[in-house]
């Protein structure tokens, strides 16, 4: 027997995990050209190398075969990475971003989410367009306390999820579902702590505030062009995170700047000590002659990847899929076991139960049918 897939689907699960066509194809015992026809819908597939394919892939059955019911659209995506990521590394974000896009709109038909302002379009220099989203959010001059709780609150979507690379710290863009747009931000919840995301976070907020309207495909950006934005939005993430007056009011108050000076304003303003050195370089309180010597001695006490003071705050994790999820559970609108059933007959698509685990920050186990069921008339008795 024989049937035709859906072979951008097969694609995209492929690069899920980072297989190439040879290495699928030697797995599953085809072609490459055979795999290179399936994606592009050239030919039938027997039942045989089907089963194959969603076990090497480890995606449900019906990712394969069902075609979507709503359009989607991913608008692109900002990668706050190392030159040295590499697409394949990068490639799993688009499936992250289209299971928490479905999620989301799933969810918005029983649940009040935060409005996101989807025509914001802050112009100017990284520091003004940080003034004004301040303006805007009503935010004064004070620290951010938790930049995901205050995204959130503005109906950007925050994902954490594990992307096995500790070269991408996040990554960020719209998409589309029918007429409906939706801002996600995936954090790679491995690579990490409090105050490294704050800034992390900052800087995708800059992407949305500044560049997610100007650039599409973000993806096209590519050497000075993708340096450049990528430079601006860590301006951004450092003037939101750190307003200049208040900031400096803090840091010449003592009327000289030393190491034990970013120390004692760590946990005040959320940063890291190599964000604020950086910050107060930038706004020319201290001179090329004392940065470099901040930075010489914070190589010297080795916090380059792990500074002091970085355990003592809890990463912040994301609540509003999460909470949305639970509420449901506890009104009975949707079991995790049942979810896939819910998107599979609204969208025409279904994922992994590792992805949705991730993007709902539930236990996997959850996701497995029960065999065993508790006696409610015996419990009353």
């Amino acid at each position: 027997m024989a049937l035709r897939i859906n072979g951008t689907r097969l694609k995209e699960a492929r690069l899920f995990n980072h297989l190439t066509m040879s290495s699928l194809a030697d797995q599953v015992g085809v072609s490459k050209q055979a795999i290179s026809k399936y994606e592009h819908n050239k030919i039938e597939i027997s039942s045989n190398v089907f089963q194959k394919l969603v076990q090497v892939l480890n995606f449900p059955l019906y990712f394969f075969t069902d075609v979507e019911k709503v359009p989607y659209q991913d608008d692109g995506t900002f990668y706050r990475s190392r030159l040295t990521a590499t697409q394949s590394e990068k490639q799993p974000s688009k499936t992250y971003k289209k299971a928490a896009a479905y999620l989301r709109d799933y969810f918005e038909n029983y649940i009040d989410f935060p409005t996101l302002d989807t025509n914001i379009e802050l112009d100017g220099s990284p520091e003004n367009a940080a003034n004004e989203l301040r303006e805007l959010w009503q935010l004064d001059d004070r620290p951010i306390n938790d930049i995901v709780d205050l995204m959130e609150r503005h109906g950007l979507i925050i994902v954490n999820v594990d992307f096995n690379s500790n070269k991408v710290d996040a990554r960020s863009g719209y998409v589309e579902i029918g007429e409906k747009q939706y801002y996600i931000v995936l954090v790679n919840a491995e690579n990490t702590n409090f105050f490294r995301e704050q800034f992390t976070l900052a800087h995708e907020l800059g992407h949305y505030a500044m560049h997610a309207k100007l650039y599409h495909p973000q993806e096209d950006l590519l050497g000075q062009d993708y340096r450049n934005i990528e430079n601006e939005a860590n301006k951004f993430a450092s003037a939101f995170l750190m307003p200049k007056d208040s900031f400096t009011a803090d840091l010449t108050r003592d009327g000289f700047i030393n190491l034990d000076t970013f120390i004692d304003l760590k946990s005040k303003w959320n940063v890291s000590i190599a964000a604020m050195v950086h910050r107060a370089h930038d706004l020319e309180l201290i001179d090329d002659r004392e940065y470099v010597k901040l930075q010489k001695q914070i190589s010297y006490r080795g916090w380059r990847t792990k500074e002091i003071m970085d355990d003592e705050k809890i990463m912040s994790e994301p609540k509003a899929l999460n909470q949305a999820f639970e509420l449901l559970e506890e009104h009975q609108v949707v079991h995790p076991k049942d979810l896939n059933d819910k998107l599979r007959e609204m969208y025409g698509i279904v994922f992994p139960n590792e992805i949705l685990s991730q993007i709902l920050g539930i236990d996997l186990d959850k996701f497995r049918s029960s065999i065993v069921r508790l006696k409610t008339s015996e419990i009353k008795k």
